[in-house]
């Protein structure tokens, strides 16, 4: 046996073993999320931790529950600005709001709202179309410690390029109205946390607890195989009233799933679907 395969099989023995413990001790499962996503991910981890193996990230983790919230924001990877995604934002203003306008109440929400950005990019989106009044926001994530930054609800400051998204995404205001700096931070305003309900909630596995009109569950899936997926799937089906809205990632589909057939995709809006059966 070669030195490079003798390592490869060490490390992904490592890795089996990190994984089972981070399970047993935590009740998190990410045995079945995309290996190839979770390798990169981890391996970036390690050198951010100054770690040789991850027999140490193993030990480090299940003895600091810390170091296991550092380890889930990680593997998260979540948006760092406010519309990151412009042309999402702007689709759902004008093929999702005008839909929405129709029901007497709205409740919306966010699986796998990781830190919060989109969440309160959503809620400024819902605030400006006079929809905020008669919407119930939920997020959920199943890190405690990203929910925790969420709820708090103070991002990076925005610069010009978050303000040029803002604006792209068809907003209304000055992205400042939003805000209040606090040095290099901004402190969002309590209008739009205190409107916003944050649970923790982990997709793959916590059973559905209400039924939405739309439900966004961007990137979110990148992370998980087929199997898992197909779990995450049936839990958002269940939760989403007929004719809602599902919103994917834009590299995310919802072909080769069990429930494709009960969607049909907006044109043009870049996976936005909805709840046809």
């Amino acid at each position: 046996m070669s030195s490079v395969t003798h390592s490869a099989e060490l490390e992904s023995l490592e890795v089996e073993l990190l994984l089972e413990g981070v399970r047993r001790q935590y009740g998190f499962d990410l045995r079945n999320h995309s290996r190839p996503l979770l390798l990169r991910r981890l391996r970036r981890h390690l050198r951010e931790e100054r770690l040789e193996t991850f027999s140490g990230l193993q030990g480090r983790v299940l003895h600091d529950p810390e170091a296991m919230e550092g380890l889930l924001r990680a593997l998260a990877c979540p948006p760092d600005t406010l519309f990151s995604d412009p042309s999402f934002f702007q689709d759902f203003r004008a093929r999702v709001v005008p839909m929405l306008r129709t029901y007497p109440s709205i409740r919306v929400w966010h699986a796998g709202c990781y830190s919060g950005e989109d969440t309160y990019a959503l809620a400024i989106l819902l605030m400006e179309e006079g929809l905020w009044g008669r919407c119930r926001l939920y997020a959920s994530d199943a890190s405690g410690g990203l929910l925790s930054d969420a709820r708090n609800g103070v991002l990076r400051l925005p610069g010009e390029e978050d303000a040029r998204n803002y604006r792209e995404a068809g907003g209304k205001r000055a992205l400042t109205d939003y805000y209040t700096r606090d040095g290099d931070w901004a402190v969002l305003h309590p209008s739009l946390r205190e409107g916003i309900f944050f649970t923790q909630h982990n997709l793959a596995t916590d059973a559905s607890f209400n039924e939405f009109q739309v439900i966004l569950c961007r990137d979110t899936l990148l992370a998980y195989n087929r199997a898992l997926a197909s779990r995450a799937h049936e839990r958002l089906y269940e939760s989403l009233v007929r004719f809602g809205f599902l919103c994917l990632g834009r590299k995310e589909t919802l072909a080769r799933t069990p429930y494709a057939a009960a969607y049909e995709e907006l044109e043009g809006t870049g996976r936005v679907y909805r709840r046809t059966a």
